[in-house]
């Protein structure tokens, strides 16, 4: 799925093609693959774009975007 960044280096809009877009136990997205910009490679200064953004609501709405389980460092052995 294509999602719309926006970076504040270069100010220019791109698409960046998500293989999985999650929640953590935070509330906060991971996307994967990580943001980059297409025209000067930053990834500090990626944020979603407005465009972006209504594509995530959306997304959200629809039960799209899970939230990543946390996994227990103990198995119950000694």
């Amino acid at each position: 799925m294509k999602i719309n960044f926006a970076c504040s280096n270069c100010l220019k809009i791109f698409d960046v093609d998500m293989i999985a877009i999650e929640f953590d136990q935070h509330g906060e997205l991971l996307f994967n693959p990580i943001p980059e910009c297409t025209f000067c490679g930053a990834t500090e200064e990626v944020y979603l774009s407005n465009m972006g953004q209504m594509q995530i609501d959306h997304m959200v709405m629809r039960n799209q975007i899970k939230t990543v389980k946390t996994s227990s460092t103990s198995h119950g052995k000694s």
